[in-house]
């Protein structure tokens, strides 16, 4: 019978100096559990999960009695063998998972479990390594990649964000390919053969909403990381703006931000965390304040938009997309381990790149590579009382 334990932890270890290395194998043996303290460190806010606390969970699945082991400074996770033998020409594979956990330590968890939610999918032996460089420097990311030559990897995801691109074209990679779940190819002044990049494009999304733009333009931004950077997109994509709309961290009166005379019958373009959006969306209805549409990009495409609003607070509401459907057992798999490809993008971005790296672009996964960029495509959405759907 084949026996799977499924652990969603990962790598969130006591805060220190030294890089940290967990290994993913699939001996047949019984040990002890150690659980793993989980590092709640996050600070770039594009890549907060909407959970405000995320617990280490371990399900055992069909009883399985395999379990985690300590080795030296190592963490290793046993699992059983699958019943289903894997092509042998891809048995025994190896990939490292690098990230800095002073950034992105709760996203880094997600990614995990999604691409060993994938790997069993496949019903691969494998070694799936993680790597905490800590931060983003060139020390770091370069003591990490050593580490990933030490073990014999040549195939890398890394979920450093686009500040580390210039130490990461420094490096001497040989025949090491990495996977840049978060970073754009022209985030990369550089040519680099050996990076492969995975972020979807909020560029994109924004130019596809603008198509359906009808009256004046209104911005609603934050001052954040993400906030920036969907301004600079928007920017880039519409030529006019009627009014800007600044929505402070601590905002608390949405109702003399939304009365104002310039949004009725305009195109709102609601590039804010999705609490505000929803405050926002309520308040223009209940200062009778009707826009001709209200446009959102991956920030808001999230089924909690559902319960933070009323449906009429929503009737307007265009949503863009680039997620893409995917084989239904790979899905339920993915969400046994803990990973959310339905409407997390950096999960969706992490399973491209893995499937990439395993087996190139194939049919499983309709978001290929091309020319080093994972090639996403926006879709419409308008949400209903039941869920999302599709604008044809």
């Amino acid at each position: 019978m084949k026996q799977i334990l499924t652990l969603i932890f990962m790598a969130f270890l006591l805060a220190g100096c030294t890089q940290k290395v967990v290994k993913l194998k699939m001996p047949n043996q019984n040990m002890p559990v150690k659980k793993v303290e989980e590092d709640k460190k996050t600070v770039v806010e594009e890549f907060i999960s909407n959970d405000s606390v995320i617990q280490e969970e371990i399900i055992n699945n069909n009883g399985s009695s395999n379990e985690i082991m300590q080795e030296d400074n190592n963490e290793v996770l046993a699992f059983g063998e699958p019943e289903i033998k894997f092509d042998s020409t891809k048995a025994n594979l190896k990939i490292a998972f690098v990230y800095p956990s002073s950034l992105v330590s709760k996203y880094a968890k997600n990614s995990i479990n999604t691409v060993a939610g994938y790997l069993t999918f496949l019903n691969a032996n494998y070694d799936l390594v993680v790597i905490d460089s800590q931060n983003e420097s060139a020390d770091s990311i370069n003591n990490a990649f050593n580490k990933v030559k030490e073990e014999g990897i040549t195939k890398v995801i890394a979920l450093y964000t686009p500040n580390a691109i210039n130490n990461l074209n420094t490096m001497s990679l040989n025949d090491i390919m990495v996977y840049l779940l978060l970073i754009e190819k022209k985030d990369s002044l550089a040519q680099n053969d050996n990076l492969i990049f995975g972020s979807i494009s909020y560029e994109d999304q924004l130019k596809k909403l603008s198509y359906y733009s009808d009256g004046p333009n209104v911005l609603f931004y934050q001052n954040t990381y993400l906030g920036n950077k969907l301004r600079n997109s928007y920017e880039n994509v519409v030529s006019y703006t009627t009014a800007r709309k600044e929505i402070k961290s601590n905002e608390t009166n949405f109702k003399n931000i939304v009365v104002d005379s310039r949004l009725r019958n305009s195109s709102i373009f609601l590039n804010v965390d999705i609490v505000k959006s929803s405050l926002i969306m309520s308040q223009l209805r209940a200062n009778d304040i009707y826009p001709k549409f209200i446009f959102s990009t991956q920030i808001n495409f999230d089924p909690v938009l559902m319960t933070l609003t009323q449906d009429k607070d929503r009737e307007k509401m265009v949503l863009a997309n680039s997620i893409e459907k995917i084989d239904n057992k790979l899905r339920d798999e993915i969400l046994n381990f803990g990973g959310n490809i339905n409407f997390e993008w950096v999960d969706y971005s992490t399973l491209v790149g893995a499937n990439y790296l395993v087996n190139g672009n194939n049919n499983l996964i309709p978001t290929k590579i091309v020319e080093n960029q994972a090639v996403y495509t926006p879709r419409l959405f308008k949400s209903t009382e039941y869920g999302f759907v599709e604008i044809k």
